[in-house]
């Protein structure tokens, strides 16, 4: 009988073990795929990471980057824009479903310099940045989705699976692929980013957006 029970005990853990590759493969599968399909994307504003992906009991399904007001929004991708007002959560926000499927959100604007049914390019400045909304603070909201985006937000990704793996307070640089500063031959910041990234630090503070 013993014996019998621990034939189970292994059997069970086998299939556990193997249930859990299984499901690793099927993660791994999918983050290549999202990076294949966004490996073009650009970075769509300049400023510090003031909260993440998954945050707040798992309800913000967006990436928070406190800037200067007013300073440019930019699309990450060739697309077209299917919503352009104002919410009174998102406050001024731009929707862009992009020619791959995947759509984005830009939140929180002080203006949006693009309307509905306009076709934009990767790089295209498409906003200013600001504090309208459901905001506490100067910042854009962006969101990544695989798909449309939903009320409940199901198909929202976490952009980091797109720009690479940042952190709370980490500076980024807009219009590059890799927003976590632009690298010389040596591997170091350029002296024109260094100063603007200490600059930055000075007057960046921490916005915590609410209701998204």
């Amino acid at each position: 009988m013993l014996d019998f029970l621990k034939r189970i005990l292994i059997v069970a853990l086998m299939a556990i073990c193997v249930g859990l590759i299984l499901i690793g493969g099927r993660a791994e599968a999918a983050e290549n795929s999202i990076n294949k399909e966004t490996n073009e994307w650009t970075f769509p504003a300049k400023g510090e990471i003031s909260d993440v992906f998954d945050s707040r009991g798992g309800i913000h399904k967006g990436l928070d980057i406190a800037g200067k007001y007013k300073s440019g929004v930019y699309a990450v991708a060739d697309g077209k824009v299917v919503r352009s007002y104002y919410s009174g959560s998102y406050g001024n926000v731009i929707f862009i479903h992009h020619d791959n499927g995947y759509e984005t959100v830009y939140a929180h604007l002080n203006k949006r310099i693009v309307n509905e049914g306009q076709k934009v390019k990767k790089g295209d400045k498409i906003g200013l940045m600001g504090n309208t909304g459901q905001s506490t603070g100067i910042h854009l909201h962006f969101e990544v989705h695989k798909g449309k985006w939903k009320i409940h937000k199901e198909n929202a990704i976490d952009p980091f699976l797109v720009f690479g793996k940042g952190e709370i307070g980490q500076y980024v640089f807009a219009l590059n692929h890799d927003p976590y500063g632009v690298v010389n031959v040596s591997g170091k910041l350029t002296v024109s980013e260094t100063k603007t990234n200490n600059a930055a630090r000075a007057f960046i503070g921490k916005n915590i957006e609410v209701g998204i």
